[in-house]
């Protein structure tokens, strides 16, 4: 048996229907729990299945890994922020033992229309590249994965997801090429290619503020789509993108649902795709 083919993962699903809300071409926005699912019936039946692959060990004993998802033809599932007419995958690293942090690295998602409106996944076979950072280098990391992951078509399917697997220091890095191309496949970083949030401002009190950034773009960057998210729990609507010198003017409605009154900057992301590169801004400056 092969180094992936080792992990044992048990799949139940359920139907759903998921309600579509609006959407503006060539913009798609982060909105946390802004997609709802109505839970009609278990089926037994599944329509993705995943494994774990195991890479190359660093020299501080950190492990290159990948989560292997293959979905059926016809069947996509969504990116970590889908729009909202999709439901991200939820990841449950929790009961795995002597691993301190997991990093996850997003591979370029691709855009189709689901339920009408256009949201952000993967079709077919997705590899998502981990980097593991065991508490104790010396020692092997369990890894134990619990994971809800959204399948749609005409219906959508919840998929539960248990793996579990043993990786040693020793283990060999069979996985490492399915890996390495995974990670070609992930956004640039926004400094490498040109990109960046030159300003942000965030006004107002409450639930809903104006949001008002000024994206910087290459001018091979045309026509781009552009995904807002925030920190944890929060989210951006109706987003609009007014041509500016070198870029965009982005405004949008951010909520906070909490009413937090100071909100870290460090933890907007804007991912910006392009027809032919896509890059990943974290953080942005406050405006003067």
């Amino acid at each position: 048996m092969n180094a992936m083919g080792r992990a044992h993962a048990t799949i139940t699903s359920v139907l759903g229907i998921t309600s579509a809300m609006s959407a503006a071409f060539g913009l798609v926005l982060a909105a946390g729990d802004g997609a709802q699912a109505q839970q009609i019936v278990s089926t037994g039946q599944s329509f993705l299945s995943a494994e774990l692959a195991v890479g190359s060990r660093h020299d501080d004993g950190r492990r290159d890994a990948g989560l292997v998802m293959e979905i059926k033809p016809g069947w996509k599932t969504y990116w970590r922020a889908p729009g909202e007419a999709g439901v991200p995958p939820r990841l449950d690293w929790s009961r795995s033992r002597n691993l301190s942090h997991v990093a996850i690295d997003w591979p370029r998602p691709e855009m189709f229309e689901s339920f009408g409106y256009m949201t952000l996944g993967y079709g077919g076979r997705v590899v998502l590249p981990l980097t593991l950072t065991p508490e104790d280098p010396a020692r092997p990391i369990t890894l134990a994965l619990e994971a809800d992951v959204g399948v749609c078509r005409d219906i959508c399917v919840f998929e539960t997801v248990q793996i579990e697997r043993a990786i040693a220091p020793d283990d060999p890095d069979k996985d490492r090429t399915t890996i390495g191309v995974a990670r070609l496949m992930v956004p640039e970083v926004g400094a490498t290619a040109g990109v960046s949030l030159v300003s942000c401002r965030i006004t107002g009190a409450g639930e809903a503020r104006d949001f008002t950034a000024q994206l910087s773009l290459p001018s091979e960057m045309v026509h781009p789509y552009v995904v807002l998210e925030g920190p944890q729990g929060s989210w951006f609507d109706d987003l609009e993108m007014t041509p500016a010198p070198d870029g965009y003017t982005l405004t949008a409605t951010f909520h906070a649902p909490d009413g937090s009154s100071w909100i870290d900057r460090d933890a907007i992301v804007a991912t910006v795709l392009g027809e032919t590169r896509a890059a990943e801004v974290w953080g942005c400056s406050t405006a003067g």
